[in-house]
């Protein structure tokens, strides 16, 4: 196992209108351990809305999205803490892709390519868990509020000037995916059409800086 020993941490839990006891269970971790912090969610939001509320809350100097659907492993997220300080946002991207549905695969490639073009960039993923500067997030304005959301962060940061650099990790297999739901695929092609006009027509000289990836 890798291992990285940061001077300090926190972890958020954030419980998204869960009903199976989730948010009872990180009551009491909370409770046990005091570098966790819970955010209860009252109502339904997206993952792009409850991941920039988690973005509020944080108060360490750098921000990542652990999910809790067991496809990330604790060694995956240690390969890519460790490249923090050598760029400004660190972008994980999965390797052994077989791992998932061929269905799965073929939608994944399609939404990189399709960014990569629209964009002008040269990503090798965007869904991946990015590791950001919190201070750097905070300041992003983010209007995607589902699965879109990390590639709306990506692309406006990138393009801002903003330094990256792309670790490839390896994942667990996992089940069915809810991104793929149709509430979820319409939000998507809403959130891109949206991203695509902020970026490249009303903040144009906004997003027009050198690209600058870490090799």
């Amino acid at each position: 196992m890798i291992k990285v020993n940061p001077p300090d941490y926190e972890i958020i839990i954030l419980n998204a209108f869960s009903s199976d006891g989730t948010g009872e269970i990180a009551d009491n971790l909370s409770e046990e351990y005091k570098k966790i912090k819970v955010i209860h969610r009252k109502s339904w939001y997206g993952l792009g809305a409850n991941y920039m509320e988690g973005v509020r809350q944080a108060s360490m100097s750098y921000f990542v999205l652990f999910p809790g659907d067991k496809e990330n492993s604790t060694d995956s997220l240690a390969k890519s803490l460790e490249y923090i300080g050598k760029a400004d946002i660190i972008v994980s991207y999965t390797l052994n892709t077989q791992v998932r549905s061929l269905h799965r695969r073929i939608v994944s490639r399609f939404f990189v390519y399709l960014l990569n073009f629209l964009f002008n960039l040269k990503l090798k993923y965007y869904n991946g868990n990015a590791v950001y500067k919190t201070d750097m997030l905070k300041k992003v304005s983010v209007r995607s509020e589902d699965f879109a959301y990390n590639a709306e962060i990506l692309i406006k940061l990138i393009k801002s000037g903003q330094s990256f650099i792309e670790v490839g990790i390896e994942i667990k297999p996992t089940g069915k995916t809810a991104i793929f739901n149709i509430r979820n695929v319409f939000g998507v092609i809403k959130s891109i059409m949206l991203l695509f006009i902020d970026v490249t027509i009303i903040n144009r000289g906004k997003y027009k800086k050198t690209i600058k990836q870490i090799v």
